[in-house]
């Protein structure tokens, strides 16, 4: 008799992106995303909450690529090891996203000063208001050189890439953008994409930063999350490259209506 031998093959995770929409911060609402590996041809195994599993990858760099219809194309090299590594993306809405008509919004056309649309420059959304303060240092004293914070007083969750803008309350403490690179114990303690440039007391400030683009027309929409105040203020800025501020302005937004600002000549 003729004997069948079952031999059982393992595929290894090399890499998982986890993806979450940037403005409700769960899954990516748009079913037709493509997630790829440029010049890789076996696509990932994607799951209903977001992530991407590729598997059985030699060690190199590769040339990540998510387009969605929902979201601004998301491009980055990604550096893969012998060891699964986990990758967090939050996607940015665009402003034809379809959100919901009591959903807060400013939206505008940024156009340069001869008239052409301003394209895919970075804009963000700095809230000014202590009313919509995410959370404050709960230790006594936070270090400068350090790249952990400890919270407290939360309103909401704190997920990995959000941004804020960490303000000292003492008179010689310093004010700094943040990013959240890891959660080390959860909705506690978080760390930093970069060291403190500052030191920080105990109650010291966390705004929220949202972020987004313009596209190729020049459009810009940002959302903000519910749960603020009925009216609170925003600083917007217009980047041409990362960290090279060429226009902002501070406005005052109205829970659940949009603000259309028109043409912002930069």
């Amino acid at each position: 008799m003729e004997q069948l031998r079952v031999v059982r093959m393992k595929s290894r995770v090399s890499l998982v992106i986890a993806l979450r929409d940037g403005y409700v911060s769960g899954p990516p609402s748009d079913r037709n995303m493509e997630v790829r590996l440029v010049q890789y041809p076996r696509k990932p195994i994607g799951k209903p909450d977001g992530t991407y599993i590729f598997v059985d990858l030699d060690p190199g760099t590769y040339r990540l690529d998510i387009s969605s219809t929902y979201y601004f194309r998301e491009t980055r090299d990604i550096s893969v090891g012998s060891s699964n590594r986990v990758i967090h993306i939050p996607l940015i809405p665009i402003p034809s996203y379809p959100y919901k008509p009591n959903d807060t919004l400013v939206r505008a056309i940024v156009a340069e000063a001869s008239g052409a649309p301003l394209r895919h420059a970075g804009v963000t959304a700095t809230l000014l208001s202590d009313d919509c303060v995410k959370g404050r240092i709960s230790e006594d004293k936070t270090v400068k050189g350090s790249d952990e914070i400890t919270v407290a007083s939360l309103t909401g969750k704190i997920e990995i890439g959000d941004r804020f803008l960490l303000v000292g309350r003492g008179s010689k403490e310093g004010r700094e953008i943040v990013c959240i690179r890891e959660v080390l114990e959860h909705q506690k303690r978080f760390r930093l994409e970069s060291v403190l440039t500052s030191s920080y007391s105990r109650g010291s400030l966390l705004y929220p930063i949202y972020a987004t683009k313009t596209t190729e027309r020049g459009e810009l929409a940002v959302a903000f999350p519910g749960g603020k105040s009925n009216s609170f203020k925003a600083e917007l800025r217009i980047e041409r490259e990362p960290g090279v501020t060429i226009a902002a302005q501070e406005i005052t937004v109205a829970e659940g209506q949009t603000v259309n600002l028109g043409t912002w000549t930069v």
